[in-house]
């Protein structure tokens, strides 16, 4: 965008000629679905209520313009209020009723699949469109989330969107959550630091490691940083409502002159953006008089414009002087950690429903379903349009109430899975069931005596020791000698941990994170059963009373070792499986929704736990073979000096508390684990290259394809995709195959990150192919 793009801008917008600086304030109102209240009360008690007075405030003022975050409460508003739906339509359609994306709920990034991000999307455009609902934005808004992807830019490109704002990001302040003076902040080394100290801004291109791209603002006063325009007090947040209204001339005045000097001195553009839009606020009566009144008085001698638009019109208008702004790669973490790992069972189901919708979308459109896809289609959209709901940010985090999360959340993901599994089962009930694999574990070499178990696959010697707690002491290649992995390895670690739902101990002042026991300081007996297929080693230890089952699986066919740990925390304690890999890491490498990600040991934190959607691969710094944890499920996994990676395997840490006693307000849920759980994880040793020439993204998939008890969701996946297509390289991943919602066709969506340059073959299988398109998420 050019000089004659911003004068047809600035001229739509109404703003002045001669304005040198121009405040844009975009409202809306930040809603959860189900957090401390489950979805229906926060409708009854605040969304309801909120959108009434948004489309009163709208009807009242046609200049006026209100934003919409996602569109979980509008879908409940709609079906609520039927007589408002033309309105709705119309201000939707024309622009008033503005949507800051497409998406059913503004989701985490972090510990959500790149599929059902994608999904949740597509989801939200088509309930749009089914409802006359036109308009495709191309703005994608994160305003709460604890940290986002640092593929976020591909992400976002996958679907179309080349615009975002973010708020929380590392190292900065977020009133409510910290205790420390502000002068603290921003924190060294952090993302904060470079843009408010060095790069002096707020706007920038974020270009990810993949070539993705987006135009980005960060929200550095919060997304609620123009909530008191016309009040008093502290904050008209729904928690905490301390605030009067205040709508007189000095006082509004006042406020636009704080917003403007907060923001100035951050802006390489003219232009300069304020939220309104903390939890549940409502609209502000006759917005848009008041900045008429400011602009009328006070902007001859101020030289500042105020407006109400849109995010999408400020980020436009940014556009048209994208050349003064700095290209960034970003990776906006660790923001917080401790939801990582929280609520893991609620993490597990939520995965699970997505699979089982994947699996049975890939099944639907094969030739013995002909009769069966029709009806299948249908139930499988409305099961992706609920299944999404749990990416929320509160949701599939963890982060809820244990009232919402016991009452609502897990019986509404088994009631989703359940779902997928009634269309799963009707189009599988003419297929045969797979050949399973002859034995294997003869192949096995394994030695048992004083203590001391060895076993000889074709690739690796390991040898576990019961006086270290069962633990692996070593791991050699069984060709070459060469030492693999140090024991004590798959050593079980428990933390006091002072943290909660968001926050690990480490991460504030006055928190406490601290090892208090090792499972090697004591000794386990090892048992070891032959199964069909691989030989089983089991131990089991205690931490203050709780058991907890680890599992070692290993085969004649595969390097890969598999491992699981069964139990539940303490609480207040953090439990980590640690493996010590015997050299000194350059760093980690690990695939992130959207793409790949390379992270230093420590940032912020001592330790720094990272979250990784399959994979966490660490190399030697001077080169070399080095080491890789597989994942079943996103995880957090940290980095040590001395080369010793910790994966966070059960956790129940309840909540924030500093100094023995001090909660923050900002973060006033607790948390208590009441369900065992399985951690699952596979070990692989790599040649010197990086993560794309060990494949391992393909290497996670196959990883998780296999189960002692019977065939997993993935390798019903991977066995209905391969009858679909081949791909090579094998390094890329197949997403989803899936009918169109758009029409005719299918898609097919592939995962390949930084692999610009290398192409790609496609073949389908036993098919014959008329047309191919690209096409975006959102289709």
């Amino acid at each position: 965008m050019g000089a004659s793009d911003e004068v047809k801008l600035r001229e739509h917008l109404g703003i002045p000629v001669g304005a040198r600086h121009v405040l844009i304030l975009a409202e809306s109102s930040h809603w959860d679905p189900d957090w401390l209240y489950t979805w229906d009360e926060y409708f009854r008690g605040y969304a309801r209520g909120n959108l009434d007075q948004a489309l009163d405030e709208l009807e009242r003022d046609p200049r006026r313009i209100y934003s919409i975050e996602c569109l979980f409460f509008l879908q409940m508003y709609w079906e609520a209020r039927p007589e408002r739906r033309a309105e709705i339509r119309e201000l939707i359609n024309s622009r008033r009723l503005r949507l800051t994306s497409t998406g059913i709920t503004t989701a985490d990034t972090l510990v959500t699949s790149t599929e059902a991000i994608l999904r949740d999307w597509l989801a939200g455009q088509e309930w749009l469109r089914r409802n006359g609902m036109t308009v495709e934005p191309r703005l994608a808004y994160f305003p709460d989330c604890f940290g986002s992807s640092p593929a976020l830019p591909s992400l976002l490109n996958a679907a179309g969107f080349d615009q975002t704002a973010i708020t929380r990001l590392d190292g900065m302040l977020f009133v409510g959550c910290d205790w420390p003076l502000p002068g603290r902040f921003p924190s060294a080394g952090s993302s904060a630091a470079w843009l408010l100290q060095q790069e002096h801004c707020l706007d920038f291109v974020w270009r990810d490691r993949s070539g993705g791209e987006v135009l980005c603002h960060w929200n550095a006063f919060t997304y609620g940083q123009g909530d008191m325009l016309a009040h008093s007090g502290l904050v008209r947040m729904y928690l905490y409502p301390w605030a009067i209204p205040n709508r007189s001339e000095r006082h509004v005045c006042r406020r636009i002159h704080q917003y403007a000097r907060q923001l100035l001195p951050l802006s390489r553009t003219p232009y300069l953006f304020c939220p309104i839009g903390f939890d549940f606020v409502a609209p502000i009566l006759d917005l848009v008089p008041l900045l008429d009144r400011y602009n009328q008085r006070r902007y001859p001698q101020s030289g500042i414009w105020a407006l109400n638009a849109g995010l999408d019109d400020y980020l436009a208008l940014v556009d048209c002087h994208r050349d003064r702004l700095p290209v960034i790669e970003l990776d906006p973490n660790p923001y917080w950690t401790g939801f990582y790992s929280a609520r893991p069972a609620l993490k597990a189901l939520a995965h699970d429903a997505v699979d089982r919708l994947r699996l049975a979308e890939a099944m639907a459109p094969l030739p013995e379903n002909a009769q069966a896809a029709p009806d299948a289609q249908l139930a499988l959209e409305q099961a992706w349009a609920q299944a999404v709901v749990a990416n929320h940010h509160d949701f599939i985090t963890g982060t809820s109430s244990d009232r919402v999360a016991e009452t609502e959340q897990l019986p509404f993901l088994r009631g989703v899975a359940g779902r997928a599994e009634v269309v799963l089962t009707r189009l599988t009930e003419h297929r045969r069931a797979p050949v399973e694999p002859g034995s294997r574990q003869a192949m096995l070499a394994c030695r048992q005596a004083d203590g001391l178990l060895e076993i000889e696959t074709p690739t690796l010697r390991v040898v576990l020791a019961e006086d270290a707690g069962g633990c692996i002491v070593s791991i050699c290649d069984a060709g070459t000698g060469e030492r693999l992995l140090d024991g004590p390895s798959n050593d079980l670690v428990c933390y006091e941990d002072s943290g909660g739902l968001w926050r690990m101990g480490m991460e504030f002042l006055g928190g406490r994170f601290r090892e208090v026991q090792r499972a090697s300081q004591s000794a386990a007996r090892l048992e070891v059963r032959p199964c069909e297929s691989c030989l089983e080693v089991a131990s089991t230890i205690e931490f203050e009373g709780m058991p907890f089952v680890r599992t070692l699986w290993f085969r004649a066919d595969t390097p890969v070792i598999r491992g699981r740990v069964h139990g539940r925390a303490p609480e207040r304690r953090t439990v980590t499986a640690c493996f010590k890999a015997g050299f000194e890491m350059e760093g980690l490498t690990m695939d992130v929704p959207g793409g790949i990600s390379r992270r230093p040991l420590e940032r912020l934190y001592t330790p720094t736990f990272w979250a990784a959607e399959s994979f966490v691969h660490a190399v030697p710094a001077d080169g070399g073979p080095g080491v890789a944890l597989l994942l079943a499920y996103p995880g957090a996994v940290a980095g040590r000096p001395g080369g010793a990676l910790d994966l966070v395997t059960l956790r129940n840490a309840v909540r924030e508390t500093a100094f023995g006693f001090v909660h923050f307000p900002g973060q006033p849920a607790a948390g208590h684990e009441r369900l065992d759980h399985n951690a699952d994880f596979a070990l692989v040793f790599t040649s010197a290259e990086g993560w794309w020439e060990n494949a391992l993204l393909a290497e996670t998939r196959r990883a998780r394809a296999f189960d002692p008890a019977g065939p997993t969701l993935e390798s019903r996946l991977a066995d209905c995709l391969a009858e679909w297509l081949a791909i090579d390289p094998p390094q890329v991943v197949v997403l989803a195959v899936k009918p169109a919602w758009r029409g005719p066709g299918i898609i097919v969506r592939l995962l390949a990150p930084e692999s610009r340059g290398k192409p790609i073959h496609l073949r389908l299988c036993g098919r014959r192919l008329h047309q191919a398109w690209l096409c975006d998420a959102r289709e």
